[in-house]
């Protein structure tokens, strides 16, 4: 079992890439974004959570990007689906992994506002990392 907080932690992180790659995906067109690198991350994903409430919050992202409220969504849906198919974990490790080499090569950056206290917050690139 995967303690809370690296679940919340790899949930965090997923939504956190896949946000500004669905917008990279956006601004190059449905149809050539679906056979770009953007786009083969975000289907890969998509096929991987299929069948699960995850999958449909997937879909609000994608529909959504920037919006907030999708993206807790999403991550709230991620972590319950972790805790069903613990291997889930090892598929979104291996998802950042590859995201973050293909997010580099888009020119996509990572920032993160935080506020209040005892608040974590998770940003890799590289490769070789874990969240832990």
């Amino acid at each position: 079992m995967i303690d809370p907080s690296t679940l919340a932690s790899l949930a965090s992180a997923t939504v956190a890439l896949l946000a500004p790659l669905v917008g990279k995906a956006f601004e190059k067109g449905a149809e050539e974004a679906a056979k770009g690198t953007a786009g083969l991350l975000v289907d890969r994903l998509k096929a991987r959570l299929t069948g699960t409430p995850a999958k449909a919050a997937l879909d609000d992202v994608a529909q959504q990007p920037a919006d907030a409220d999708t993206q807790a969504a999403l991550r709230v849906q991620l972590k319950k689906a972790v805790e069903a198919d613990p291997a889930l974990a090892d598929f979104l490790q291996k998802w950042l992994e590859d995201g973050h080499k293909q997010s580099a090569a888009l020119g996509i950056q990572q920032t993160a506002t935080v506020t209040g206290s005892n608040n974590k917050t998770v940003q890799i690139s590289g490769s070789g990392n874990s969240v832990s």
